[in-house]
């Protein structure tokens, strides 16, 4: 039997575009799925608080071609808490 596993994202994982990067487009991202959509990740460093970017690669239904928070959090791997009503998003390695 084929052990199946799935490699869930904590925030350890995601690159971090500096400033510089983010001005000239050189940025790191890696390559995620959200609810069986695909999409790139990456957190844009910047002065106060970091934010998180997610683009997807087709529209989600829920979260249109982009998702930006600044209030966002892992606790448990995989599972991204954002916003002040404390939602959940399930994120996966692609």
């Amino acid at each position: 039997m084929t052990k199946i596993t799935q490699k869930l994202l904590t925030e350890e994982m995601i690159p971090i575009a500096h400033i510089n990067k983010i001005k000239s487009g050189a940025l790191d991202k890696l390559n995620i799925t959200i609810d069986g959509y695909n999409a790139q990740c990456f957190i844009a460093e910047r002065l106060g608080s970091d934010k998180i970017v997610i683009l997807f690669e087709k529209e989600h239904p829920k979260y249109g071609d982009s998702f930006t928070t600044k209030y966002f959090q892992f606790k448990k791997p995989g599972e991204m808490i954002w916003g002040h009503e404390q939602k959940v998003i399930i994120i996966e390695i692609a």
